[in-house]
């Protein structure tokens, strides 16, 4: 399984989708608390939407990319801000500052792709922080899947984090919740 993250859905960056990889490691499942990692400096938090890959997808068309998801989940990607710019500045991968194990947390809950179209919202201890839609990225999920299709063999069980508009930095005893539509599909403390 791949965990696909999208950095320019809501920028200027790029005249085509622009992305990272992270192993499963990176996984942080079952609402399960998110532990800031000592020594990476700051971290901060990037609420997103997540498409799961269903079909096997290999150069396919825009109109047939979306045959390819079965499902909308919801996410939040974790990244040492800190070692990112380090290591950008000396031109070296990304994978230590946002591949750390636990860095992406996926929902439990699974929605069918009619909530693609409602709104993602994200509360840090019950304030609403971040509220966007499909309608807010650069790129539409049809477009998308099909460039990652050009660019790499997506396999059933993949995941596309979609990005973010907003990133907060990460706190000790905060709430995070993320809502799409009026399905609560995240809610898990940091510590």
């Amino acid at each position: 399984m791949k965990l696909i993250n999208i950095i320019n859905n809501f920028s200027a960056e790029g005249d085509a989708p622009r992305f990272y990889l992270k192993a499963d490691t990176a996984l942080l499942r079952n609402n399960d608390a998110f532990y800031i990692p000592e020594g990476m400096g700051k971290v901060v938090a990037s609420p997103s939407m997540v498409l799961r890959v269903s079909r096997l997808a290999k150069c396919i068309g825009e109109r047939f990319a979306l045959r390819c998801i079965d499902a909308v989940m919801g996410g939040v990607c974790f990244t040492a801000k800190e070692r990112l710019e380090a290591l950008r500045s000396e031109g070296l991968p990304w994978d230590e500052a946002v591949g750390f194990d636990h860095s992406s947390a996926l929902s439990l809950d699974v929605l069918d792709c009619e909530t693609m179209s409602e709104d993602v919202r994200f509360l840090i201890n019950g304030e609403e922080r971040a509220k966007f839609s499909i309608g807010d990225m650069r790129f539409a999920n049809d477009k998308l899947v099909s460039a990652l299709s050009e660019a790499m063999t997506l396999r059933i069980g993949d995941l596309i984090y979609l990005g973010s508009p907003v990133e907060v930095e990460v706190k000790a005893g905060d709430n995070y919740c993320l809502m799409i539509g009026e399905h609560t599909v995240l809610n898990f403390d940091i510590k």
